[in-house]
């Protein structure tokens, strides 16, 4: 059993996700929530603020705004930790018409700073075309990364 605590960087779409498939207000679902809210307050699960800025559902910001000093500001050291990801990466910021996405680089950069799992629900992209997405770039970087499933099982245990 390992007695290190792990810490959890959380990745938008892996919020959103959570959101959809564990509703908020259903009763049941309230271990999953209270979870996260555990993990929240003891500093376990983090995120970037830049990862806040990207959510827009009502009711998980509402929930979220208890837990918003999880998500960490940009200190010098995590710029320059992004700098360097997006110099290695830079496709890892696109512009795209449907999404205003560009918190990635700052998640894998907190998860780097503060030793963190990556949990996001995003997959790999195709790196023979240069589609890296954040599962590629941990992998890259030696990060462990999960998807939601994953990390709700290993909370849950």
């Amino acid at each position: 059993m390992n007695s290190i605590p792990i810490r959890y960087a959380i990745d938008a779409c892996a919020l959103i996700d959570a959101s959809n498939e564990y509703n908020l207000k259903k009763k049941c679902f309230t271990i999953v929530w209270d979870k996260f809210a555990e993990l929240f307050v003891t500093g376990s699960l983090i995120s970037s603020i830049e990862i806040y800025d990207e959510l827009k559902d009502e009711d998980l910001l509402s929930w979220l705004k208890n837990y918003k000093s999880s998500f960490l500001p940009l200190t010098k050291e995590i710029q320059d930790g992004t700098t360097t990801i997006l110099y290695d990466f830079p496709q890892l910021i696109k512009l795209r018409k449907k999404s205003s996405s560009n918190g990635d680089p700052f998640l894998i950069a907190t998860a780097i700073e503060y030793s963190c799992f990556v949990v996001t629900n995003e997959r790999f992209g195709d790196e023979s075309t240069g589609d890296y997405r954040i599962p590629n770039v941990c992998r890259k970087y030696g990060i462990k990364c999960i998807n939601l499933h994953e990390f709700i099982d290993q909370i849950l245990e």
